[in-house]
């Protein structure tokens, strides 16, 4: 799909990448000022976890919007349409809904998880770039695993969500680092390029990370991250039946400042309707 600057492959997870099967989402996005795919090649970015590896299909709705479609059965109980929209001059929007038919929580969690991964293609920084405290916070993980996990700012800590205790192998974005962000938008540089993400229902998110996540780098000895997020419904929120959607931005476009950034997210928030986070909070 095409929009004025950029150009975008949505695929379902047919391509045997990497890791097999698996990588359903933006195969690819280039701009018309940078032709290099932002998304490692043999992977993929905005590949939403509820659909990952469960064959989805995909249908064309205009030139301009697809959907990756899920329904449930027995094996797994959820019902997902993931929509992804290219608009001018160098956005995507997605949106993705679904319904759960039973619980399928973890039985040591009363929250529910909904994550997204996106695997990069070898930016030199590695790092995202979020607001913490009013400043520019710049952070990589230290590795797979180790500080991965950012909460909003604005949920006091004592409303956030408890990681079970495990034993053995855990989530390896379950440790939490102590910044937070005050915004739910983060970017990354690529190049000369910005890929800005811009979120709505700012309660629920998350930021995760992971220095290696992306695989191999094209430079010998060097990993590619992962710039990756996810929504946490809480318990009095959470309910069989009921259909959730949830909705971002994300814009990749010649970084001219930090400033610039900020002007996107506003303008998403204005254009979108996306709710802002709690101003008595932030």
């Amino acid at each position: 799909m095409q929009a004025d600057e950029i150009q975008v492959v949505v695929g379902d997870a047919s391509r045997d990448g990497v890791g097999g099967a698996q990588y359903c989402g933006l195969w690819s996005l280039t701009s018309k000022k940078r032709v290099f795919n932002a998304f490692g090649n043999s992977y993929a970015g905005l590949i939403p976890g509820l659909i990952r590896r469960r064959g989805p299909r995909l249908e064309a709705r205009s030139e301009t919007s697809c959907v990756l479609v899920r329904e449930a059965d027995e094996n797994y109980p959820v019902e997902v349409s993931a929509t992804y929209e290219v608009a001018n001059p160098y956005y995507v929007d997605h949106t993705l809904q679904f319904t759960d038919q039973r619980d399928v929580r973890r039985g040591d969690c009363d929250f529910r998880e909904v994550s997204w991964c996106s695997y990069m293609n070898c930016p030199t920084d590695r790092r995202i770039n979020f607001l913490s405290q009013g400043r520019w916070f710049r952070y990589i993980s230290p590795e797979h695993g180790v500080g991965s996990n950012i909460a909003p700012a604005y949920i006091p800590d004592e409303e956030l969500e408890a990681w079970p205790q495990v034993e053995g192998r855990r989530s390896f974005h379950w440790d939490r680092i102590e910044e937070r962000f005050d915004q739910p938008f983060y970017y990354g540089r690529l190049g000369d390029h910005v890929l800005i993400l811009m979120f709505d229902t700012p309660r629920w998110l998350r930021f995760f990370c992971s220095p290696s996540g992306g695989g191999p780098s094209l430079r010998e000895g060097d990993d590619c991250p992962a710039w990756d997020f996810e929504w946490i419904i809480p318990a009095p929120a959470y309910e069989v039946g009921r259909r959730y959607e949830f909705r971002l931005r994300l814009a990749y476009k010649p970084f001219i400042s930090d400033d610039d950034v900020l002007e996107e997210y506003g303008d998403a928030v204005r254009e979108l309707g996306f709710e802002a986070p709690p101003s008595s909070l932030s």
